[in-house]
């Protein structure tokens, strides 16, 4: 998953989060939250009690795992689009072979 520069700016709830992962179910975002939680990456919190809402908040675990994230994808964006064997790559194991990398980058998050 991409983690936006919003992430960290505040709580989000789960409506927010699927909007942003286009590609995730609601069920795997779901087990991924619950990972999370349990992992102390982020804190789940209920308000209200009549109408409950769910807010997500990242952890200082959470946000030093998205500048983990953050140089991730900007070694995807510059290195998985590059046409394989195309010498733009410091693959030298590509035979010559021209096709690209069909590998799609992280969503954001």
């Amino acid at each position: 998953m991409r983690l936006p520069e919003y992430a960290s700016c505040g709580p989000k709830r789960f409506s927010e989060l699927k909007r942003n992962i286009p590609y995730a179910s609601a069920k795997v975002l779901t087990e991924n939250l619950r990972f999370m939680v349990e992992e102390g990456m982020i804190l789940r919190d209920v308000r209200g009690e009549h109408t409950v809402e769910v807010w997500y908040h990242l952890t200082g675990r959470g946000k030093d795992l998205g500048t983990v994230i953050k140089a991730m994808n900007s070694w995807g964006e510059k290195w998985l689009q590059v046409p394989v064997g195309s010498g733009a790559s410091d693959d030298k194991e590509s035979g010559g072979r021209s096709k690209k990398a069909n590998i799609p980058l992280a969503t954001q998050w």
